[in-house]
């Protein structure tokens, strides 16, 4: 009879996984061969090759959290049922609550700064799933979107929302939203409850003189870039000879360089100094990216919610390293962390009892 896979087994299950990232081998199998194992850690006493296999397969998230006590899991198998025969269900539900808690847990360990960045991350799927975008700027141009809201001075990840894609868009789309990117910005800020005056800056997907007079009654400061074609960009900035104009409160200043650029904030700055700090304090999340694709974990598979899994696993990574700088004032290398990482989770596996 097989043993119930434990929390010890899922542990090992990942420390092999970011192993698996730091040392690129031919194939899954050379990391149980022997020739391979010289030097580096022998999977063979950590877990054997079936029991990773059958770990990997059993790989579950509940759609709604566990209370315990046998009348709660009836009502909540019947609600699953009831899920999983609308037509309607939110597509994300299986993999919800797993990005939930580790948002909750990403914004428990960290005071967020004043300057704030949101823009997307693709997490790389080529399987067949509706929830899948198609975005020709990234390098990995099919998969899936996620929002990310992450600190413009330390690029630490704060919060992140799932897109659903167009077969879901309803689950994330607020009413009393001009528009889903509009809902997805307020979606992001909701755990911020503090009165610290912050600026946040994204870029021209999400920008809307609509959402920056909403941001501007909250308390925010923004920035962001407004496309040409924006129903609310006054048309006399259009115009030659014109490079200002206010919409309300919204400063609009026109930038000449390879193509003309429509900058928009709320708080008055000189055009050089709007397009310095645009520059340098949008790039968080594009930095952030940058961190996840080295040394990735990410192996191929058609189970579309263990890439979201392990980008998880990948983002708590990043935030561990960042903290790790921040408190420590030394600044180490991804694949560093990663090594020092592995060693201590098999060591501390090794020497307590993990149930």
């Amino acid at each position: 009879v097989t043993r119930g896979i434990t929390k010890k087994d899922i542990l090992t299950f990942i420390g092999i996984k970011i192993f698996m990232g730091l040392h690129k081998y031919p194939s899954l199998k050379s990391y149980w061969d022997a020739k391979y194992s010289s030097g580096n850690l022998n999977f063979n006493k950590i877990m054997s090759i079936n029991y990773y296999y059958l770990v990997s397969k059993a790989l579950h998230f509940p759609e709604k959290e566990d209370s315990g006590s046998s009348s709660s899991e009836k009502d909540s198998s019947a609600c699953t049922d009831d899920i999983e025969n609308d037509a309607r269900a939110d597509p994300r539900q299986k993999i919800n609550l797993y990005l939930e808690k580790l948002a909750q847990n990403f914004q428990k360990n960290y005071d967020l700064g004043e300057n704030i960045t949101i823009d997307e991350s693709l997490v790389h799927f080529k399987g067949r799933n509706s929830m899948k975008f198609y975005i020709p700027m990234k390098p990995h141009k099919w998969g899936f979107k996620i929002h990310l809201l992450c600190d413009s001075d330390t690029n630490y990840l704060y919060n992140m929302l799932f897109d659903p894609g167009r077969v879901g868009k309803d689950f994330i789309n607020n009413k009393e939203c001009d528009s889903l990117s509009e809902s997805i910005v307020l979606k992001l800020l909701e755990p911020i409850n503090d009165k610290k005056k912050r600026n946040i800056f994204f870029d021209g997907w999400y920008s809307s003189i609509s959402l920056m007079r909403k941001l501007t009654k909250l308390g925010f400061l923004n920035t962001t870039v407004l496309r040409s074609t924006s129903k609310e960009l006054p048309e006399k900035i259009k115009k030659e000879g014109y490079d200002k104009a206010y919409n309300e409160n919204i400063l609009i200043q026109k930038y000449e360089g390879r193509k003309t650029i429509y900058f928009a904030t709320n708080y008055k700055i000189n055009i050089e100094e709007l397009r310095n700090i645009y520059n340098i304090k949008n790039r968080a999340v594009d930095t952030f990216d940058h961190y996840l694709q080295l040394t990735s974990i990410q192996r191929r598979t058609v189970k579309w919610y263990k890439k979201i899994f392990l980008f998880g696993i990948e983002a708590a990574i990043i935030n561990s390293k960042l903290l790790y700088e921040l408190k420590t004032g030394k600044r180490t290398t991804s694949a560093k962390f990663k090594e020092k990482l592995v060693i201590q989770i098999f060591d501390f596996l090794e020497s307590k009892k993990v149930i």
